[in-house]
């Protein structure tokens, strides 16, 4: 069975958009990654408005909007994230267009028309010719009756009327009699609400046996709520570690290929919710490995901070050790002249000026030392994590 979407005449004499679902789901919208893009110049639609879903042989429309999806006609709207059965001839209103639903495919009864009366099956009911056969018959003599009944004994009349208007049966063989064991029809169990809220409490990981269906369908729409807001975070997340990595030259800290990530493909959190719930095959990750490779990247991204800060104040702190800046000392070509405290002072100070002067000390801290240890840290962690995976 085919769904067929079509945009109502707007009356500006512009060709109404039309969109085809075979057997499959899709996203409605206005951004370019929809399945439908529908043109929207009042830009109240959102990119990702309506998710069409297919199942048990239904179409099913779910609201996915920040403007909400109404139904003509009525004042009824779409509950956000809950799927209603579409009907065929239902018009939705999106932002500010409205479309029809026509179901098409649908099983139709065949209907078998009786065969054609003969044209000549009327003409045995003459009334006139019926009463001269009955008076005939009445005046004929017993010897006559008699004679005509032993000539009918040993012969019978030949008729040379046509098979079709006697509608005579031909004999024919008798097929013999085969046994056709009927199987056992398949015990379908229904998809009812009740196995819908067991199935949705064991993947929430709440028992739902205390609450009514209003408090079921309330805690269904706060977890959709939650599950947006945790898009939205994860999402800031990975931009925030992102740049952090560009203004500190440390490279991607990702173990994943970026291009292959939905979290970070799109650049808002709708558009990744909808691509991760709409089950888009061009993916190559679920939404599932999605969301476990953006957490596990930003777990390595901390922990690589945490042992590049530590590989900083390491250096620092053995670039102004004492043995450590009498080599400077020495190097610079006068160790006669550092003999007292006052002198190694101002050696002191000489030395630190010049490298805050060249700008060496940070730049080496922070390029080489802090850069270093990140890189490898992150290289140690993805090898382990391979190791484990393989």
């Amino acid at each position: 069975m085919q769904l067929v979407f079509e945009v109502c005449d707007t009356g500006l004499g512009e060709s109404r958009a039309c969109k085809t679902f075979d057997s499959v789901g899709g996203v409605i919208g206005r951004g370019a990654a929809c399945d439908w893009v529908i043109a929207d110049p009042l830009r109240l639609m959102s990119s990702h408005h309506g998710l069409v879903s297919y199942r048990d042989g239904q179409y099913y429309l779910a609201d996915i909007s920040s403007n909400g999806i109404g139904v003509s006609g009525s004042p009824e709207r779409l509950r956000k994230g809950l799927a209603r059965q579409i009907r065929d001839g239902d018009i939705y209103v999106l932002g500010s267009v409205s479309i029809r639903a026509r179901l098409k495919g649908q099983d139709r009864q065949t209907v078998f028309l009786d065969p054609l009366i003969p044209d000549d099956s009327f003409l045995g009911l003459d009334p006139v010719h019926a009463l001269d056969n009955a008076q005939r018959r009445s005046e004929s003599c017993v010897e006559l009756a008699a004679l005509n009944s032993r000539v009918q004994g040993t012969s019978q009349p030949i008729d040379h009327g046509a098979a079709e208007r006697d509608h005579w049966i031909v004999p024919q063989w008798a097929e013999p009699v085969q046994t056709v064991r009927t199987p056992a029809p398949e015990k379908v169990s229904p998809a009812t609400d009740e196995q819908f809220w067991l199935q949705f409490g064991e993947a929430l990981g709440v028992s739902l046996e205390a609450l009514d269906t209003l408090g079921r369908e309330r805690l269904a729409v706060k977890v959709a709520g939650l599950l947006r807001q945790a898009i939205d975070g994860l999402q800031q997340g990975l931009r925030t570690r992102d740049e952090l990595n560009s203004e500190l030259s440390l490279g991607c800290a990702s173990t994943t290929a970026k291009e292959h990530n939905a979290l970070s493909n799109w650049a808002d959190g709708q558009s990744a919710l909808a691509a991760l719930l709409g089950g888009d095959e061009a993916q190559p990750l679920s939404a599932e490995l999605a969301i476990a490779h953006a957490c596990r990247d930003l777990q390595v991204h901390q922990l690589a901070l945490v042992v590049a800060s530590r590989a900083v104040v390491r250096s620092a702190l053995a670039g102004f050790a004492p043995d450590h800046l009498l080599l400077c000392f020495e190097r610079d070509g006068k160790p006669s002249r550092f003999s007292t405290d006052g002198t190694r002072w101002r050696a002191y100070q000489r030395h630190y000026q010049q490298l805050v002067d060249r700008n060496r000390m940070a730049d080496r801290l922070i390029r080489e030392d802090f850069s270093h240890a990140y890189q490898e840290q992150v290289r140690l962690v993805c090898t382990l994590h391979a190791t484990c995976s393989g």
